[in-house]
């Protein structure tokens, strides 16, 4: 009976009485004191608006997801003292208000840096994250805040030189820079493969009926390059494909040139501008 449940108990007799509807479903939600109460609350509030629970019904759904110390806790409640939802979620987030996860400001992104050995792709992903935990702080704030807060290189650079209007256009130039990073990582990665074949084949005797050819070591000549034809190198060629530069007939070869010592982001960095 209600009236022998009440006894004790520290929801109201109202709350007690109230019918469960047909359709009720329990909420899967957990809350053992450890974690915050408010983020608790708040995501019991948003499923008890889907399921349509009136007042008494949520006190009663809000109770099922207490564990451990936080259901210790309740039932040393006084008796009665609970009178409604409001009431009841804010005495549990006033006990365990040292849970509370603590507010971040647009102080905390201006504090934010790139790790050394961060790639872009993580960094944004982080520092994006934080901006949602953030609602107050303007595009201004959180596109300055990357930007400054990212290592020296090509990105940064671009960003600096050409300041884009809105926090979504940093992070769409970003994406560039994230692809082109990842790119280079995978050339790497088949340079260390490449690099080893071609050791292996140039001490690899000669095909037979090739002729021997009587030039210097190297297979050169002073002032040539042995940047076109079969000796060229894997990284060689990927920065023809790069630039634009047109290739030459097998065999033909440059009789000067001039070394590219820039980063390919720095060159794609140039080219925006």
């Amino acid at each position: 009976r209600p009236e022998r449940r009440a006894r004790g108990h520290p929801f109201s007799r109202e709350i007690l009485a109230a019918p469960l509807p047909a359709s009720f479903r329990e909420i899967n939600l957990i809350f053992d004191g450890l974690s915050d109460p408010s983020r608790h609350v708040r995501a019991f509030e948003n499923m008890s608006v889907l399921h349509g629970y009136s007042d008494p019904v949520s006190c009663r759904a809000f109770l099922s997801t207490l564990r451990g110390g936080a259901l210790d806790w309740f039932h040393q409640l006084t008796p009665g003292s609970i009178r409604d939802f409001e009431d009841f979620a804010g005495q549990l987030t006033n006990q365990y208000s040292s849970a509370v996860a603590q507010e971040k400001t647009y102080l905390t992104l201006m504090a934010m840096r790139q790790g050394e050995k961060e790639s872009l792709r993580k960094y944004v992903a982080r520092y994006n994250q934080v901006c949602l935990e953030v609602p107050t702080a303007g595009d201004e704030v959180k596109a300055g805040g990357l930007i400054r807060s990212l290592r020296p290189g090509p990105c940064r650079t671009s960003l600096a030189k050409t300041p884009a209007r809105t926090y979504d256009e940093v992070l769409k130039r970003c994406k560039k820079y994230i692809n082109l990073e990842e790119t280079e990582a995978e050339f790497t990665k088949l340079e260390d493969v490449v690099k080893p074949e071609q050791r292996k084949g140039k001490t690899s005797s000669p095909r037979s009926g090739s002729p021997k050819k009587n030039s210097p070591k190297g297979g050169s000549f002073k002032g040539s390059s042995p940047r076109r034809g079969g000796q060229n190198s894997f990284r060689e060629r990927r920065e023809d494909r790069w630039l634009g530069r047109p290739r030459l007939p097998s065999g033909q070869r440059y009789n000067h040139f001039t070394p590219i010592n820039a980063q390919m982001g720095e060159v794609l960095a140039a080219i925006e501008e």
